[in-house]
Order: structure tokens, then sequence, then C-alpha cells
């Protein structure tokens, strides 16, 4: 028969156990087949030689791979399916001989211990022949033979073994339990009380004896693993069974057979250099009183026995001796038998591993064996426990100064609460070791009392008694709840006019204590001082700089709020806010060492993992630390974090309070620092830091951002270091009055939207958002649920979630909006046309300006899931949404797209088609000017509408006919009447006697508490005077991502603050490539927007109808490629209502009355009035042939200005502070809180 007709050579079946058999079967077949080599590997896969063709090497090497996969098809017909499995991953039959034989050809002590017990039991069975019994019992001693019994080395590696390694080793644990189980006795042993005198577990003598008779060496012991005797006759096994007889007749307890092998009820008298491990013990435990480093607790723990009886701990204290050394040891006075704690010992991260001969204790860190028990019947008795000095772990410094630890960990909160936390078992074991804490006293140290006072004034108004408290808290941005009663003392602050009528608004009532009657406001007070104290004790704990006071601030009202009161019945505010109470395993010392993981980009496979930090608190948005980062100078909020507690960030020599270099600049900042200009820049930036000591040695800056020092000079003018520090200014500055509610406007722009659908759907407040987002798709219809075509594919879908927030911040809605993955179409087959107009923002402000000017009334309206409305024309499937309920049998269906829905490419222009059709049916027109502007006119009046996507302005004369369109589109589209315009595209309207204005100071102060520089100073321009960038100037930025992202936001603000608009023209230009300069230059944006935090557009109500328009440029003022920019700006009477900034523009207006431009120079209006033409006039032929059409057409009027009258000069150059405020004046950009 020819070898490839063979499919099982042999009739014997690996099955893991029998391998031996197999294996000399195989082997007789492939060596009797001339193919054993290629087990071996003897017989090499073949190797193409010089002078060997192509062809010939092919044709051998496919004669080899036949005979190697002939063989591994044999070793696999030949084995079971679950052996066959393993073969993955192996090429050649060597490979995969060498697997079998290194996983079932084991020769470790299991499997000496299997074939002892097996030659042991083994039996001639009825009717066999003596010969085939021979055979067998010789088979079991020529393997027994080729065993070379080992120890089992894997409990004591210091590495972690191979994968292949520790299943071999599973593979022979597993055979030697089997055969373990299958040698067990079924003997039931009696408890039966008598009078015997305990003793000391050990082998009696003569048991060796025993073990070394020759005539019974192959006889095994099932007991105590000897040779020479069998389990009935061990004397340990007698020796023991006497011992726990005695036991129970000393306990008097009837116990069951069973409880031999319970060691909390083998409890043996008497005996205290005995250690029993036991996992069912809670703690350490021993009735030797004399403890080192003893304590009494503050609670008196309990402890309960197996039988139901209950036992006192006296004291805790540490077990030190030449065999044992632990800590957080319960003295229990009626115990009569010394306990180690299995669950304690892993908590300390060791790893205990059990097995037939004993236990062995290893240290998880190092690998080290740290501790040894022995097998004693079915007790492990400890031999001996150390644990090295250099693996002590944080359980085991917590255990012996755990008092002082949760002292810091709730933010030097006093030991009574600690006492009530204990109490209620929320902090486990603490010890009531006396302690003082230094920074506890220097931060909260009283005055001594005083006694009480029975003096009078004699006269009114000879002592008044007054108090400020503040700022007020603003819940409503968390939790939804409106302020029910405001209680304050009898400060001015309180009672001024702005302040009462929001109250009033809002339907809050204002107490106030009585003059002359702090007490009645005591707990605000008592409050605020408690706060106070705890900031103190926390930065004199951690020795961090002053400017961390307000992260201590945040960090001790996160921990008073975690700590009981007596005001809430001494529960913790945090358990009566959320009915659950708090996880103070979190809770960490504030100020410690700690290392925060990095993200992969940022650093390489050659740095390190992790960067030194100090732990500040605790995430007021995200579930994570805050921990301060002095290389990168900025706060990382993070849950991947290491703590290690027990040293300072600032007690380090590299960060001491000593050291200028971690002083020079401690608050946390989000961008690169910047490089300054100039030296004279330096020393104005430097006059706001504390400055450097003269004599001391300044370190290198720590900032990774640049290589070079902001303070490096040339070699040849080196700075005198030894120079008189300059006079410093002790004014205290103020900040001015409109900018005191800045921080109240940032903690409005604290909300969390979720990413996730994950995220959001743990909160119910989503919830009920994406149920009702999806509640409205299914009532309009919006897909069907069908099989996706052939040959069609499905896009995806995701939800996006937005805050909806009024002008004041408040919470308006939650909304959720599910997005189809436009990006995902295919052009010509899935959409088609994509335009859709939408309202210009030079519309909205001169509809504002003309609403002003006639005093109309201005509404806004919003249409719910407008992009619903509009129906599709192509074929579009999606993917089912996450969260759809979908019916049984549904799950593998797309959804047939029959509406528009947003994130499609063609889905705003469906909407816009859907409304201009509609809204035409009500006699609208469109504008030709601004396609999203309708108007309706009628013997009333005329009423216009601006739409912009879903949002609509509605104002006009005609009262009635702004009702009747109101409910003319209530009819046809799902709508919700927003009333009078405030708050529309992130611009706020507000109205008054004298018009309208137009800002943006939330979107302002949302922007400036990104940036991280809301107490950076305050300029008077938004660029300097005479600052000419070009693309070259300082060293270029590692990241462009975020100064990218601050030019964004500020292009979109000047929709409302055109005096930056020179500015963010200006650092524009650089996007593709900024440098450290025009990074500065985004930073003087900000700082001179922080001081005109509410600076905004005035539609006067008293301003004129005509149009006038400024224009100018300035001469070749780009340095870079000496181009000049043209800025011009529109007023329709006093109001500004468009402007721009640009290298090129062009002019286009039609209208039907002369509109004036003034110009500042004659040469130019000369030229548009005469028709003279030259060479070096030829680049604004086409220009001028359109202004003079107009010109003619009496369009359009040119009118000379004077320089000082130009208003378009803010859009074209850098302006001095007095002419830069003249012109912003004149442009009516004016502040709602004047100073």
């Amino acid at each position: 028969m020819a070898q490839s007709e063979i499919s099982k050579p042999i009739h014997v079946i690996l099955d893991g156990d029998n391998y031996s058999l197999w294996a000399q079967g195989m082997c007789g077949f492939l060596k009797g087949h001339k193919l054993w080599l290629y087990v071996t590997g003897q017989r090499h896969p073949p190797t193409q030689q010089n002078d060997e063709t192509e062809d010939a090497f092919a044709l051998r090497l496919e004669d080899w791979d036949g005979v190697n996969y002939q063989i591994i098809t044999w070793l696999r017909n030949t084995s079971t399916p679950s052996v066959s499995m393993e073969f993955g991953g192996y090429d050649t039959a060597k490979d995969v001989w060498d697997m079998l034989a290194s996983r079932y050809a084991g020769s470790d002590g299991a499997r000496e211990h299997h074939l002892m017990v097996t030659l042991y039991q083994l039996r001639q069975d009825p009717g066999e022949r003596i010969t085939a019994f021979h055979s067998r019992m010789r088979f079991l001693w020529d393997q027994l033979a080729a065993s070379e019994p080992v120890i089992n080395q894997l409990l004591n590696r210091s590495h972690l073994p191979t994968v292949n390694q520790a299943v071999n080793d599973l593979v022979r644990e597993e055979t030697r339990l089997k055969s373990h189980r299958s040698s067990q006795p079924h003997t039931t042993v009696l408890a039966t009380p008598v009078s015997v005198d305990p003793t000391v577990i050990v082998p009696p003598k003569g048991h060796d004896k025993r073990c070394s008779n020759k005539k019974n060496s192959h006889l095994i012991c099932a007991f105590c693993k000897h040779r020479g005797h069998t389990i009935d006759q061990c004397n340990m096994r007698a020796h023991i069974l006497q011992r726990s007889v005695a036991l129970t007749a000393s306990e008097s307890v009837q116990v069951p057979s069973s409880s031999a092998s319970n060691p909390t009820l083998s409890v043996t008298p008497g005996i205290s250099s005995e250690w029993f491990l036991d996992s069912a013990c809670c703690n350490h435990m021993t009735d030797n009183p004399h403890l080192t480093s003893a304590h009494t607790p503050l609670v008196l723990p309990t402890i309960t026995t197996a039988n139901g009886s209950a036992m006192t701990v006296s004291h805790v204290g540490s077990i030190s001796t030449p065999n044992l050394s632990v800590s957080d040891v319960f003295c229990v006075p009626k115990l009569h038998l010394n306990l180690l704690s299995v669950g304690q010992l892993t908590e300390l991260g060791l790893n205990l591993f059990f097995s037939s001969r004993g236990c062995l204790v290893q240290d998880s860190w190092t690998g080290q064996i740290v501790g040894t028990a022995r097998k004693v019947g079915r007790l492990f008795e400890l031999t001996s426990l150390h644990f090295p000095s250099s693996s002590v772990s944080a359980s085991v410094i917590a255990a012996s100064a755990s008092i002082e630890l949760w002292h810091s960990h709730l933010g030097h909160v006093s030991l009574p609460r600690i006492q009530t936390l204990v109490s209620r078992g929320l902090l486990g074991s603490v010890s009531s070791s006396p302690f003082d804490c230094m920074p506890c006293q220097l931060g909260k140290q009283p005055a001594l009392p005083f006694n009480n006072s029975e003096s009078i004034a004699s006269a009114t108004f000879d002592l008044i008694h007054s108090d400020v408290w503040g700022p007020s808290p603003v819940p409503t941005t968390q939790y939804s709840k409106a302020i029910k009663v405001f209680r304050s003392d009898n400060a001015r602050e309180y009672r001024q006019t702005d302040f009462s009528t929001i109250l009033k608004h809002y339907g809050t009532i204002f107490h106030t204590s009585c003059a002359g009657t702090s007490q009645q406001n005591g707990r605000a007070e008592r409050k605020l001082r408690h706060i106070l104290d705890t900031v103190r004790a926390l930065t004199n704990a951690a020795s961090t700089p002053v400017s961390f006071w307000g992260e201590a601030a945040l960090t001790a009202v996160y921990t008073i709020n975690r700590c009981p009161s007596p005001v809430v019945q001494n529960t913790t505010p945090y358990e009566r806010l959320f009915g659950t109470a708090p996880n103070y395993s979190l809770l960490k010392v504030f100020g410690c060492v700690c290392f925060v993981l990095l993200q992969p980009h940022e650093r390489t496979k050659l740095q390190p993992r992790s960067q030194l930090c100090c732990f500040l608190g605790y995430g007021l948005e995200e579930k994570g630390y805050r921990c301060y980062d002095p290389v990168a100078k900025r706060l990382r909020v993070s849950w991947h974090v290491v703590f290690w507690e027990h040293k300072m960030f600032y007690s380090l020599p590299s960060f001491s309070a000593g050291n200028d270099d971690s002083q020079a600049d401690p608050l946390p900042n989000l961008f690169p620092e910047i490089l300054s200009p100039s030296v004279e820049s330096v020393n104005s930036i430097s006059d706001e830091s504390p400055s450097a000591d003269p004599s001391s040695d300044v370190s290198p800056t720590t900032d990774p951002t640049f290589d070079e020092s902001p303070l490096s000079a040339p070699a040849a003018n080196p700075i005198n270091t030894t120079a008189p520090e300059p006079r410093r200014s002790h004014r205290v500055s103020t900040l001015p009055s409109h900018l005191r509610d800045f921080h109240c406007f940032s903690a409005f722009a604290t909300l969390h939207e979720p990413h996730t659908f994950c995220e959001a759907s743990s909160d119910p407040l989503w919830q009920q958002a994406m149920k009702e987002k999806l509640d409205a798709l299914l009532k309009t219809g919006t897909w069907d649920l069908i099989d996706l075509p052939t040959g069609k594919s499905a896009i995806g879908c995701k939800w996006v979630y937005k805050i909806k927030t009024r002008s004041d911040g408040t919470v308006d809605r939650y909304k959720a909006r599910l997005v189809a993955k436009g990006f995902t179409q295919e052009y010509g087959i899935e959409y088609e046309e994509t335009f859709a107009p939408v309202a210009r923002l030079s519309s909205i402000r001169t509809l504002i300006a003309v609403s002003a000017s006639r005093h109309w009334p201005l509404f806004q309206i919003d249409v719910k899931n407008a992009f619903l409305n509009g129906e599709l024309t192509e074929e579009v499937y999606m993917q089912l949404p996450l969260g759809f309920s979908q019916p049984l049998g549904f799950s593998h269906k797309v959804c047939r797209l029959r509406r528009a829905l947003y994130g499609l490419k063609q889905a705003p222009r469906a909407w816009f088609a859907k409304f201009s059709s509609t809204i035409s049916q009500h006699g609208f027109s469109a504008s030709s000017y601004d396609s999203a502007l309708f108007f309706r006119r009628s013997d009333h009046g005329i009423t216009l509408l601006l739409l912009y996507v879903d949002d609509m302005i509605i104002t006009g004369d005609d009262v009635q006919g702004i009702q009747d369109l109101k409910r003319f589109l209530g009819q046809h589209f799902e709508m919700k009447d927003l009333g009078p315009l405030s708050y529309f595209l992130g611009l706020e309207v507000s109205s008054s006697s004298d018009g309208y204005y137009l800002t943006q100071a939330k979107y302002t102060s949302d922007l400036i508490s990104r940036a991280g520089i809301t107490d950076s100073k305050i300029v008077d321009t938004p660029i300097e005077y005479n600052n000419r960038l070009n693309t070259h100037d300082g060293e270029p930025l590692p990241d462009a991502t975020l100064y990218r992202q601050l030019v964004g936001s500020l292009v979109y603000l000047t929709v409302t603050r055109p005096d930056i608009s020179y500015a963010i023209h200006i650092v524009s230009q650089f996007m593709a490539a900024p440098r450290s300069l025009h990074y500065a230059a985004v930073f003087q944006i900000l700082r001179y927007l922080k001081g005109t935090l509410f600076h905004g557009l005035h539609f006067s109500s008293q301003s004129s109808l005509t149009l006038q328009a400024y224009s100018d440029a300035d001469w070749v003022g780009d340095p870079t490629d000496r181009r000049s920019t043209t800025g011009y700006c529109f007023l329709l009477g006093d109001s500004l209502i468009s402007w721009r900034s640009k290298k090129q523009s062009d002019l286009g207006i039609d209208c039907s009355t002369a509109v004036p431009i003034h110009c500042d120079n004659r040469s130019a209006i000369q030229i548009a009035h005469n028709d003279v033409f030259h060479e070096r006039t030829k680049h604004i032929e086409i220009d001028y042939h359109f202004v003079r059409h107009h010109l003619l057409q009496g369009t359009l009027q040119l009118r000379s200005v004077s320089s000082q009258d130009q208003l378009a000069d803010i859009f074209t150059k850098p302006m001095p502070p007095g002419r830069f405020r003249d012109l912003i004046s004149k442009l009516k950009l004016v502040s709602l809180h004047p100073t």
C-alpha cells in the first residue's frame, strides 16, 4: 500500500494520558517507512543549489513538503480532537512532535506518583493470562524507570513561565490531581472526646524507619506521601487524629468529623509558637498579649466564630519573631490558636500557592519567596514569613499609621468625624494612636475664647457688626434646581439694584440678617472659616505655593462634603445629596507625589511612560485626579495615576520651596509658554511674577516647548545679573466693576456634554433626550425597516449631545441629535446637489438695526427636528442607531431613509426647499439680496422672517401678520416659540429704551476660560502698536493645534467685535506654520478681550436709515509680500452693520439711493471722477469701471474725509490706545457694564 493511502498508521489514539504507548507505535511506523529523520529534524527543507534551476528546486521543495504534511496528517489522525487542535501554528512535523513530547511526555513528580499509584493498584483481571498481566506491569515499570522525578518548579520561579511551559505544568498537575482523587480513601473519622494532652504535630519516632523499609519500598502512604507503608499504617495520621480528639475534648464542643479540616474550630490551647494559615479568617489573630506597637482601635471589632459565638479584640499590634514578622494583628484573649488571614496577606500584594507538600508565599512585585508553610494533615502550619524591606506595600504603611493617613485623606478633618466614619464601617480598621498635626495647628488654631461680654454701647451706632459672604453659588447649572431663598448678611454688595432684580425675576426670596446681628448669618461664616482652615492645613502640610490655593479650596470642599456633619444628623452632605455613601478608597493625600500615565502621542518608545506630578485634587467634570505637571506647567486630569502618599511633591530636592524654577510659574497652563519678542517685554512680564534672588543659582528652564531660554542674549552684550532689582509698586490692583461677574460666567461654562453613547446612556436626562428624538423620528416616518438590497451599502450614524443654554447661561434643554455619517455617501448615487442658503451675519445685524430704528419687536422661533421635514428623492440606507429597540427578528434590518437626517449631504438643501415652498404659500417672497430673508407686505405693514437653518427671527410692524405667521408655521412644522429675541447663534441680544445691544459675553468668557488666562494681564489694544509680524518671527511651535483652535474661535467672535477684526486678520495668515511670536499675538488679543468682556454693538433707536461706508488701505503694509490691506465698514445711520479687513476685497452695492463713501485719498477720488489712465493705474481699471458706473448712476457718492475721522483705519493698521478707543467709540462699540 502506498504511503499516501494510509490514513491511520496505528490504532492507538493519543489522548494525553497514553503518550508513551502512542509514541512507541508512531516511532516504529515512521522508522519502518524511513521517515523518522523528518521528525528528528535531520532531514531539513531543501535549499537551492548554485547550479540548480528554479523548476528543479521547486520540484524538490514540493516533494519535501508533501512528505512533511503527510506526517502531520498522520499525527493529527491518530490524536483526539482536543489534542489535534493544538497543532495550529506549527508548519513542520518536527515542531508538532516536539510540542507533543514537551506537553505529554512529562517526567516530573506528578507523573512518577501517578505511575506508582497505578502499579500499587494493579490487579490481575479475572481470566487474564499471566503473560498479559506481566506485560502490563512491565510496561508500567519501564515508564517509571524512564521517569526522572523533579520538584515542581512552577511555584519557585522568580520569573513568569512561557505559555507553553505553563500549559505543560498545568497538564501535569491535572494528571497528579486525578491520581490523587482516585487514591483518596473514603474513611470517616469520628471525633470522640478523650482525655489526652495536646502535643505539637511532629512525626512520631520510627516513622522514617518504616518509610525506609526495603521490603515495602513500593508502597506509598496517601496521607504523608512517604514510602514503605499505607495510610492505615501511618503513625503521623494516627498522631494527628489523637490531637484532634484531644482538642475537641478540651473545648467540650461536639463537632462533626470533618471539623478537623476547619482551622476556626481546631483551636489548640497553650500553643503560641505555631501559626496556621486560614482563608476564613478576616484578620491575623492571636491570644498573645505581648504585641509590639500595640494600640487600641477606635471601635473594638467583634469576631464571630463558626459556631456563632463572639469574641472581642483587646488591642492591635505587630508580631516580630525570628520566623515571623507581620503587622495589624488582632489580640483576641479568648482565642487559643494563632491564625494568619489568607485574605489579609493577599491584600499586601502576596501570592499564596498551596499544594500537597505545603504552601509558598511569594511577593508579587519581586517574585521572591518570602514565606513557607508545611502541610500538617489538612492544615498548613507556617514555618517562616518575612517581608523584604524594599517591597513593603502601601497597605502595610497604611496599617501602621492608618489614622494619620485617613486624617490626610479627608483634608485634615477632626478626629471625632473620623470616629463617626469608623463606627459606620466605612473606613475599616483604624488605630487611635495619638499624634500631633502641625499643619492643623498652623492652619486651624483658633483664638482663645473670651468671656461673655455684658457691656452695652453707650450710644447708638457706637458699635457696628458687618460681614460679607460670597460669591453666590450657581446650583441650577448642576442640579437644575431653583434657589428659593437667598440668605446673606446686610452687605451692600447684595443690595445693588441688578442683583435684587435678578432675584425677583426668578422668584427668589431675599433674606438678610438684622443690622448688627451677624449670628443670624453664622452658618455661612462658620462654613467659610471651615473651608479656609482646611485650605491652610492642606497647603501647609504639602508646602505647595500660594498660587495653588484654588486647588486646595476645591479639595477642601470635596473632602468636607464627604465628612459627617452634625447639621445633617452626622451623615455626610454627599450622602444626603445622592442617597449613597461616598467611596473613601479614592481619597489621596493632597500635594503628594504621583505619576500620571502619558498618552501614546506624548512619548516615544524609549521615553518614560509616566510623568512625575503633584496631586492637587479630584476631577470636576471627569472621573479622574487633577495633577500638576511641573514640566509642561499645566494640569493633567487622568484616571491612570499611581500615588506615593508618603512623599510630598514639594519636599523633593528638585521642587523644594527654595527652587526658583518650580516657583517661577506655578499656575497651570493649557498652552505652551510664550517667548517674549524683546528684552523690554521680558521686563514687563517679569513684573507680574515673583522675581528670583539675584544671588541664587537659576536652573535652566524645564519647558520642553522651546530649546532656548527667553532671557538669552548675545555674548557681546551680556546681561548684568548683579543689577539692582527694579522697584515694584505695592499698590493693590483691583478689577473693574464690570468684571466682577467674570467667574460667575465661567461657572456657567462647566456643563458637561457626553461624547459617547455609553456615557450618555448612564444619565437619565440624556436618556430622555434620546428617547424624545427617537419618538420624533418614528412619528415623522423618517425611515422604513427593510433588508439591505444587494449591491447597496448602509451608512452609519452616531449621537451628538448638546446642552442648550439661555443668554444668562442657565440650562434651556438637553438636546440629543441623531446624525448620519454622510461623509461616506457616494456622489451621483446617494446625493446630487447640496447647497442650501443661510442668513448672512450682516443680514442679521441689518435686520436688528432696522428694527431698532423703527421700534419693531424681535421674536425668535425654533423648528424642532427641522431636517426631518425635508423629503429625500435619493435612495439612502442607514444602519440602526444605538439605543433603538427594534422588534424581534428585525436586528438584521437597515433603515431606508424617507426624510433628511442631520449629517446627510443633501439634508440642508431638502429642508430649505421644503420651508421655502411652504412659506411661499403664505404670501412670502425671498429677498433678492439674501435668499434666507423672506418678507410679506400687506395693508397693515410688513413682516420679515430671517432663517438660519432651523432658527428664525421674525420682526415687522404688522402685529397681526406676525401672529398669523406663527400660527401658520405651527400648523406645518413642530415649532417652539422662544419669545422675544435674546440668544441667537451664540449672540446675546438685549433690548432697552435706547435700542438693541448685540454681544457675545458668554462665548468670550468660555473662550478665555478654555485658554486658561483668566488671571493674566489686561491690555488696552488687541495688537501692539507698530507690531508688524512676518512668517519668520520667533521659533516654530511644536504643535499648531492649539493655535488654530484659538484663532478659529476668535474668528467667530468678530461677528460682534469689529475692534479685533484687524488683529484676527493678521494672526490668521500664519495658520499653516505659526511661531512663538504669532502665539504671543493671540494671547495679546485674549488679554484685551479679558478687559472688554461685555463690549458689543449698539443699535440705536434714534439712528437714521442712511447708508454710509468708509474704506481705507495701508501702503504695502505686509512686510512679507508687500501687499496692502484693505478695510471697509458700512453703517446704517449710526449702527455698524458690516465691516471687513482683507488684503483683497471688492465692493458690490446696489441700492436705490446714493451711498456716500468717505475716503481720505484725494488722488483716488480724482481717478474715479476723471477718465485718466496710465500704466500704473491699469491694475485698478476693472474696479474703476464698476465704481464709475455707480457714480454716473448716482447710487454712490465719494466724499473726502480727514484721516482723523476715517473709521476704516481700525481695519487696516495697529493703533495706539488713545486713537483705538476713539475709533471704537465712533463705531458704537460700547460696554453693557460701564465702569
